[in-house]
């Protein structure tokens, strides 16, 4: 809450005393289970993190109409990349399974992680979209991913792929369950009627 809906409340006044467009980012977490991924649809949100990028969004589509600058608020789905290596635990499945393959040849998925899908969009696809959305004039608040969804399996087995590595399946962390999202997929009609973008997928960003 200090960081997601605090913090951002100072940066959007001080820019909005300014006169200084505001961008910010929001999170595909605070759709929660559901197949409906449209931005002013329903939001599930299930974890404390989600909670607070919910509050910010519902402030930010609550009074729009009031500010003197451009907001525009992006939901990242799953954002991987080049870079993310000092996240830990909190990088994306894409890092840690390289990571995996290149330490110990052996990837560690959890169970059933073929039912488990998710939008993920490469971090350079994310830069893409800013940079576009820098040079249009409105506001709102915009889903960021490719449109499509991707296992995490299937991410893994690409990953064992250009490595060499072998998949080990392990149980799902106790302190996971109850929020851990079954499928994402970003809905990008509203994005795209503004950007042109060329989505990489998983397995052309690992043999880039």
């Amino acid at each position: 809450m200090d960081q997601n809906y605090e913090y951002s409340m100072k940066l959007l006044q001080m820019c909005d005393t300014m006169g200084v467009n505001f961008q910010y980012a929001s999170s595909a977490s605070v759709y929660g289970n559901t197949n409906s991924f449209v931005e002013n649809g329903p939001v599930y949100p299930q974890s404390p993190y989600a909670w607070s990028k919910y509050l910010f969004d519902r402030f930010i589509q609550q009074a729009m109409g009031e500010f003197k600058i451009l907001v525009q608020g992006f939901r990242y789905f799953n954002v991987y990349g080049q870079h993310e290596e000092h996240k830990g635990d909190q990088a994306s499945p894409v890092t840690k399974f390289s990571k995996q393959a290149k330490d110990s040849g052996v990837i560690r998925l959890f169970e059933n992680s073929d039912q488990y899908l998710r939008d993920f969009v490469c971090v350079d696809d994310v830069c893409n979209v800013q940079c576009q959305m820098l040079q249009k004039d409105i506001s709102g608040i915009y889903n960021v991913g490719t449109g499509t969804a991707t296992s995490f399996q299937s991410v893994a087995e690409s990953v064992a792929k250009k490595y060499n590595a072998k998949i080990e399946t392990i149980p799902m962390p106790e302190n996971l369950k109850g929020q851990y999202q079954s499928y994402t997929c970003a809905d990008l009609t509203e994005l795209n009627k503004n950007v042109t973008i060329n989505y990489k997928t998983v397995e052309q960003y690992l043999n880039d």
